[in-house]
């Protein structure tokens, strides 16, 4: 935040879209530092907190060896979470960004849309890794893959992955490609 010349001091909340320590690691000493609340869905909250194990993925054979080098990383502390999400929850930024829930990836995983600004954070539902994808590590993948659809379906104009680049040119129509067709949803690489 400093390197684009922003005060970290204004972090008010921090938004974390599922219980993998990835995605959490670093909330709850960021928010101590600067007296931000952690939010994240219900479902995935008591994961967050250290009260449950996450279950295992389900993996294609082409996903082992990713998953076997991601088990390799320290697991992150225990994150407080402040404020449990629900889907449609307002967040009070944007103006007017709103929880989608998005299962499959994990029981509690969420986007965050902007409709106002036309944007969509995925989260690691949907991944951009030289295309974009079904994210890996899915917990449900047939539910991952109906999350994938669903978001696809808000014809965002900028999308934001948890794995990825950003995509900013004719996002709808590759998002709803990838989505509908096979080339996001592959069961197994060629």
């Amino acid at each position: 935040m400093r390197g684009l010349g922003l005060d970290p001091g204004r972090i008010g909340r921090i938004v974390i879209t599922h219980g993998h320590c990835d995605h959490y690691g670093a909330a709850q000493e960021l928010a101590d530092r600067h007296g931000a609340e952690i939010l994240a869905h219900g479902l995935d909250a008591a994961v967050i907190r250290g009260e449950e194990v996450i279950a295992d993925p389900v993996l294609l054979e082409w996903e082992r060896p990713l998953w076997e080098h991601a088990r390799a990383v320290p697991a992150a502390p225990p994150t407080r979470v402040d404020h449990e999400l629900a889907d449609g929850d307002e967040l009070g930024f944007g103006p007017g960004a709103r929880v989608v829930h998005a299962p499959g990836h994990t029981p509690g995983s969420i986007g965050i849309h902007l409709p106002r600004h036309g944007v969509l954070f995925t989260g690691d539902c949907v991944a951009r890794v030289d295309r974009v994808m079904l994210g890996v590590f899915n917990i449900d993948r047939a539910q991952a893959v109906a999350s994938f659809r669903r978001l696809a379906a808000l014809e965002p104009a900028t999308v934001c992955f948890g794995q990825g680049d950003p995509l900013t040119a004719d996002a709808p129509a590759l998002l709803r490609a990838s989505a509908d067709g096979d080339s996001g949803l592959q069961v197994e690489h060629g």
